[in-house]
């Protein structure tokens, strides 16, 4: 089954490694406006985006990803 990015996964795991949202903006190279919207599931997420969050909050990529019903694949 396709899997999708969790804004909501990227929250509990950027609080769980103690990052403020500035925090994790500056580590990947982002505005706090895009992590604010990524954790809000409102943006897609790149792929090189995707391993840049995981790798500052500490996961595996795949404790960001949740099965998707609905995702396509291309």
């Amino acid at each position: 089954m396709p899997r999708t990015f969790s804004g909501p996964a990227l929250r509990t795991a950027r609080r769980s490694a103690g990052l403020t949202v500035p925090e994790l903006a500056a580590a990947v190279g982002r505005s706090q406006w895009t992590i604010y919207r990524t954790e809000q599931g409102r943006v897609p997420v790149p792929v090189d985006l995707a391993d840049a969050l995981a790798e500052a909050v500490n996961v595996q990529l795949e404790a960001l990803l949740y099965a998707d019903p609905l995702a396509v694949v291309a």
